[in-house]
């Protein structure tokens, strides 16, 4: 039955995204290494910026590796690295630059060979019309995970930062490679379906111009939702005086979740590129409000509606991918593409630099504003030129 095992794959599928959204929780780590081991907040953001980049660098190589040997052996590999991360890391907290490489690189690896196969797989079980959807449910779970995840993370933290570590890796590592079973292409021989996706082929994506359009834009944008993700918890600290950080990861998450089934379902009805602009529209003008905003819940609904535009560009894309290029290598196009993301991994880094010297964040909003706009600029003369 192609239809049940389509849905069959797409849950399991987004379970694992599921897993692999524990990453939108780094600030409430980060809050206890600044609390508990007198890491600095430069510190505590440079293990983030170091799995950014990582994630999205390492995206061109699994996406491709999922495309030539299918998606189960790609997660199942990315379950080892994903809870080797946590675990190696609790045992090097006295040692920041240290645990921010143990933590950074291998769940970079480890999220890049989960986040490439999961959203191919799922997508090929259905028909065009209903792939931006299919996405959309597949990321929206990723979004989710700080939701559910953020108060038992934020007990065990306020308890240990390095029990904390070591209790989400072996949960990390265990859930995804359980998961990775269920997960596999569309029945057929590898070579039938070879042969079909080189039907679909449009031409070389590597030689399209729209291809680096849509990773600069990317680059731009992503910046903004990873920067919160990273510093969250001290934003409602310092800005709205609110100890419950957590609170807010959580509402964060839920506007992501949000976002990445509004994004695909958007990006169907009006388009890629007018969706993008939609969504980069949105974010300059919640960027706008976060510089003026004191006040908890205003904040924490700005917060929202900046993470409901974020979400919705993990949906937007890859469907603009296939729209582009075709499914024959949307492993290595939206690998590339993805790789705007570790790019993005510069901001929170910056972002910790500019607190540390400013004790505000508002020349951080700043400078994601100017980015944002950037990319709007970039929609507008992407939607001109191509349609």
């Amino acid at each position: 039955m192609p239809v049940y095992k389509g849905w069959k794959v797409a849950l399991a599928c987004a379970f694992i995204n599921f897993l692999v959204g524990i990453n939108y929780t780094w600030s409430i780590y980060a809050h206890g290494l600044v609390e508990q081991k007198g890491w600095t907040y430069i510190q505590a953001a440079l293990p983030y910026s170091i799995f950014l980049f990582c994630y999205a660098l390492c995206m061109v190589f699994t996406g491709r590796a999922q495309d030539y040997f299918g998606p189960r052996p790609v997660i199942s590999l990315g379950s080892i690295f994903a809870g080797g991360a946590f675990i190696s890391c609790a045992l090097f907290l006295n040692y920041p630059f240290a645990a921010a490489i143990l933590w950074g690189l291998p769940l970079g690896i480890g999220l890049a060979c989960c986040f490439a196969s999961t959203t191919p797989a799922a997508m090929k079980w259905f028909p065009p019309q209903k792939k931006g959807r299919i996405a959309g449910i597949v990321v929206t779970s990723t979004g989710l995970a700080a939701l559910v995840m953020s108060p038992f993370i934020e007990s065990l933290v306020r308890k240990s930062t390095a029990e904390a570590l070591l209790v989400s890796g072996i949960f990390l590592a265990v859930g995804i490679f359980i998961s990775s079973r269920f997960v596999d292409n569309p029945p057929g021989k590898i070579s039938d379906l070879r042969h079909w996706l080189i039907r679909q082929r449009k031409p070389l994506a590597l030689k399209d111009l729209r291809l680096y359009l849509l990773w600069l834009m990317f680059f731009l944008t992503t910046g903004t939702g990873v920067t919160l993700a990273a510093h969250l918890v001290n934003i409602m600290q310092v800005q709205a005086k609110y100890p419950e950080g957590y609170i807010a990861v959580a509402i964060f998450s839920f506007g992501n979740a949000s976002g990445r089934y509004l994004g695909g379902w958007l990006s169907d009805r009006a388009g890629r590129i007018q969706s993008m602009s939609i969504v980069f529209g949105t974010i300059a003008l919640t960027l706008v409000s976060l510089m003026v905003i004191r006040q908890p819940h205003l904040l924490m609904f700005a917060v929202c509606l900046l993470a409901l535009s974020f979400g919705g560009l993990f949906s937007i894309f890859p469907s603009a991918v296939v729209n582009f290029f075709g499914e024959a290598d949307f492993g290595l196009s939206y690998g590339i593409v993805f790789t705007g993301l570790g790019a993005a991994g510069i901001f929170p880094y910056l972002g910790g630099i500019l607190y540390e010297n400013q004790g505000h964040y508002v020349s951080v909003y700043a400078l994601l504003l100017a980015t944002t706009l950037i990319a709007t600029f970039v929609s507008l003369r992407l939607r001109n030129a191509y349609g």
